[in-house]
Parts: structure tokens; C-alpha cells; sequence
């Protein structure tokens, strides 16, 4: 947002819209690489670089700032920063697991992790306002160095869990490879390419947002040069209402009729605030269009997640993240291109029929989409009652449930065996077991609970016996699917 502000303030909105592409474009093309770069570095090794990286690169852009560099000089090391930030999401996904003990603290982590983006979205913005109203652009970089130098000291004290590093080369050529499957999927399913384009079209509006919130609010609003961080945060907050209405999709067999409602929702909001250009109603709206975009963005990932098949299913995910990231970077230079041509009031409107205009040509073909899903509603009902899974978020449950592998175990045989090493969860949909310690007996379980669950996070032996007492009807988790469902995504 400051860098928005002060390429507004150079150039207009014109400026303003490059200097967004400018940090967005590289990250985007980037990103896919910082899974393997941790790889080879190992988690908290690539957590602390890259915490590093961002206090250096951040500090370097306030700099430029505070000296009046070159513009040029500015937004590269702004784009470096950018770049930067890159680096620990996607390891924060393989240094959690590592850490958690049991599947509910990895779960509460990374609920938590989702709420304070949530609340970031509110108050950064908000800050970064206030910090450039008050006293120049400059300032939020130097702030933001401060917080993620301190960052950087927190990541050197996490306990380096074991790792196993591969070398650079295998690294890159897995992430490639990941990538090249999920454009394989991509071609081959029709649904995915269907839903893919949705989320491009979502994260379009969503960097035409940025630009247009710096124009309105300096340019038309009069709100001064906190006016775009204050308005950001106004989406911000939306997104938390979002957020909460979202966990209601949980197990809802149908969702195209929320996509489509998100969709007229948040573009409809952009469209009134053309004809209605108050304070008071930029304010109310933009909160209206952020609440729209978590909702179409839970929607559209519970939609790619029903549509994949379960083999490509991160990969399809790790390429919808990397179109997010484009499809932003096409925004921030759409929003201005409009404005020029067009005037804001109009481009409000444009941008603003862009996303319904989309989803209602292929509604039909979302439905069909809808109505072909395969809905785990008795499956999500069991994990929703185990206290492990009671705080993921609904996407992820649904995937879990997803993933869950019907099971059938005769009387009398050992389900998992004390010492052996273990991969898989169980859950008890039918039958009882004994759960037994050196040979003696500690525990009966029967439907609803499970065991198993420290396998899905570390591959170290069983520390105990599990018995079928009755013939059982069991589902069982794998590791792999845990990781690949429950890591955190930009899409929700």
C-alpha cells in the first residue's frame, strides 16, 4: 500500500498500477521455487533466511524512500521485498507440522494462522494508512523491518526438527514437476480448467482493488495519502465477516448458489460505488466486496477441491496459488489501464461487472460442476465430532474426508501394532478395539473415536496395540493427504 501511495503520488494511477505489477509479477513467477529452496535448506533454516531477507529488503526499500531514490531503484527493491515474503509462507506449511505434537495443535496453529491473516487484512493496512497520513511511506517500511527483524530472532530459536534435504537440482526439478502435473490435470479435466478460471478471474479484481482504492480515496475522496489504507482495511474487515460466514459451506452439498452470490456481491459493490461515490458508501462497500471475496474464495477452493482428483490435488492447488498471484499482478495494470481510458467512476463499474459477468456465462456449466460432486457428508459429520479436527477450516475438513480410505478389519486382528512404524490414522465408524501397553490392556474405544494420530505428523514407532473386539468398519488417514489438505494456502 505505501509503495501504491507514493507511485500515486509521483504518477497517478498509471504509476501506481506499474508499481503493484512491478512487485507482483517476479513473486509470482518465483514462488513455486521457494518450496524447493526449502527442500534444500531444510524448514527453519529457510524460515530464518527468509525472515532475514525481508528485514534486509524491507529496510533497503525505507531507505530509498527517506533518500528519494530513483523511482526505479525503489520499486526493485520493493520488488525484492516482495519476493522475499514469498519464501516463508510456503515454509511455514513444512516447519508446523514438524513442531505439533498431535494433529490438534497443527490444526489450532493453522487456524490461528488463517485468523491473524484475517485480522492483518484489517489493521496492516489500517497501520500502513495511518503511518503514511502522518508521516511518509517511508515509515511503514521501517516499521515493517522492525517487526520482521524481530521475526527473524523468533525463527533462530525454534527447535530444528529433523529434516531431510534433498540437493538443489531435485528440489527444482520436483517443483517443476509439480507444476507440469498440474497443467497436465489442468487440460485433461474441464471442471478444473472451469473453476482455475474463476479464481483467476477473483484474483484479478482483487489487484485492480489496490490501484483503485489509492485513486478513489486520494483522488475523488479527498481522504489524503492514508485515504487507500484506510479503504484497504475497510476490505480487510469484510474478509473476517467473510471468513465466519464461510464456515457455515462446511459439508453443504451445494455451493455454486454461494459462488454466485459472492460474485454478484462483491462486483455489484464495485459497481454501485461508480454511480455512488460518497465516503460513506466507499467505506460500506468495499467492506461489502471483501466479505464477497472470502466467501467466492472458499467456494471456489471447496469447487477445485470436489473437481480434482485426490493424486493431483496439491499440485492443482499449488498452480491455483500461482495464478492468484498473476492474476493480481494483471489487476494492479487493468485498473489503471481503465481509468485511463474509461474515468474512475466507469472503471469502477468495469472492474466491477468483470467477475459476475464470468460466473453467470458459465453458470450452467458451474452447476453441472456442483451437482457431479461427490459430497462426504457422513464422513465430514465423524471427523466434525473428533476434537482433533473440530478447528480446521471447512475446505480442509471436506478434504480430509475426501481422503479418508474405507477400511474393513475381521475380530481379534491388530489394526496397528506396538513399535512398528506408522503412516496412517484410523477412525472408528463401526466395532470396538482394545488399545493395549506392553501387553496390558489401557483403553476401549468404539464409533466416533480414533487412533493412530500421532502418525500423521511424525513417522515414529507405535507406542501401542490396537485390537479389533468386534469386526470393524474403519476409515483411515494418510500422512501425505493430511499434509497436502491441512497446509495453509492463499486459497482459503
Amino acid at each position: 500500500m505505501a509503495i501504491l501511495v507514493y507511485a500515486y503520488l509521483r504518477g497517478g494511477s498509471g504509476e501506481a498500477g506499474i508499481a503493484a505489477f512491478v512487485q507482483l509479477a517476479p513473486a509470482a513467477l518465483l514462488a513455486p521455487l521457494a518450496g524447493a529452496a526449502a527442500d534444500r535448506l531444510g524448514g527453519v533454516r529457510m524460515l530464518t533466511v527468509g525472515y532475514a531477507l525481508q528485514t534486509l529488503t524491507m529496510a533497503s526499500t525505507a531507505v530509498a524512500l527517506a533518500l528519494a531514490a530513483s523511482p526505479w531503484v525503489v520499486f526493485t527493491v520493493a520488488a525484492t521485498a516482495a519476493v522475499s515474503v514469498t519464501m516463508t509462507r510456503p515454509t511455514q506449511a513444512v516447519v508446523t507440522p514438524a513442531l505439533s505434537r498431535t494433529p490438534l495443535e497443527l490444526g489450532a496453529v493453522n487456524v490461528l494462522s488463517g485468523w491473524i491473516t484475517a485480522a492483518g487484512g484489517l489493521v496492516a493496512p489500517a497501520l500502513a494508512g495511518l503511518l503514511v497520513a502522518v508521516a511518509n511511506p517511508a515509515s511503514v517500511f521501517f516499521a515493517a523491518a522492525g517487526a520482521v527483524a524481530t521475526a527473524t530472532i523468533l525463527a533462530t530459536r525454534i527447535p530444528r526438527a529433523a529434516h531431510t534435504e534433498s540437493t538443489a537440482t531435485a528440489a527444482v526439478r520436483q517443483s517443476l514437476s509439480d507444476v507440469s502435473a498440474g497443467l497436465r490435470a489442468i487440460r485433461r479435466y474441464r471442471a478444473l480448467r472451469l473453476v482455475i478460471i474463476l479464481v483467476g478471474a477473483l484474483f484479478l479484481l482483487v489487484g485492480a482493488v489496490d490501484v483503485l482504492a489509492v485513486t478513489l480515496a486520494i483522488g475523488r475522496l479527498g481522504l489524503g495519502r492514508g485515504g487507500g489504507g484506510y479503504l484497504s482495511a475497510a476490505f480487510g474487515g469484510g474478509g473476517i465477516v467473510g471468513a465466519v460466514i464461510a464456515m457455515t459451506l462446511i459439508g453443504r452439498r451445494r455451493i455454486a448458489p454461494y459462488l454466485a452470490v459472492a460474485a454478484v456481491v462483491g462486483g455489484g459493490a464495485l459497481v454501485i460505488l461508480g454511480f455512488w461515490t460518497t465516503v460513506a458508501a466507499a467505506f460500506v462497500l468495499f467492506a461489502a466486496a471483501g466479505t464477497a471475496r472470502i466467501v467466492f474464495d472458499v467456494s471456489a477452493a471447496t469447487l477445485l477441491q470436489r473437481s480434482a482428483p485426490t493424486h493431483v490435488l496439491s499440485r492443482v492447488f499449488a498452480l491455483a496459488e500461482g495464478l492468484a498471484m498473476a492474476g493480481m499482478a494483471a489487476g494492479a495494470l487493468l485498473a489503471p489501464a481503465l481509468i485511463a481510458v474509461l474515468g474512475l467512476k466507469l472503471a469502477l463499474v468495469a472492474v466491477g461487472l468483470l467477475l459476475p459477468l464470468i460466473v453467470v456465462s458459465r453458470l450452467r456449466a458451474v452447476v453441472a460442476i456442483d451437482e457431479a460432486a461427490t459430497v462426504p457428508v457422513v464422513e465430514i459429520a465423524l471427523l466434525r465430532n473428533m476434537r482433533m479436527f473440530t478447528l480446521l477450516p471447512p475446505p480442509a475438513l471436506e478434504g480430509l474426508a475426501h481422503a479418508l480410505i474405507p477400511v474393513e478389519v475381521p475380530a481379534g486382528t491388530d489394526v496397528i501394532r506396538e513399535g512398528e512404524e506408522g503412516e496412517r490414522f484410523y477412525a472408528i465408524v463401526d466395532g470396538s478395539v482394545e488399545v493395549s501397553v506392553a501387553g496390558r490392556r489401557v483403553a476401549s474405544l468404539a464409533r466416533g473415536d480414533g487412533f493412530g494420530e500421532i502418525a500423521l505428523l511424525h513417522g515414529i514407532p507405535r507406542t501401542a496395540t490396537v485390537t479389533a473386539d468386534t469386526d470393524l468398519r474403519l476409515y483411515a488417514l494418510e500422512r501425505e493427504a493430511c499434509y497436502t489438505t491441512c497446509a495453509p494456502r492463499a486459497l482459503s
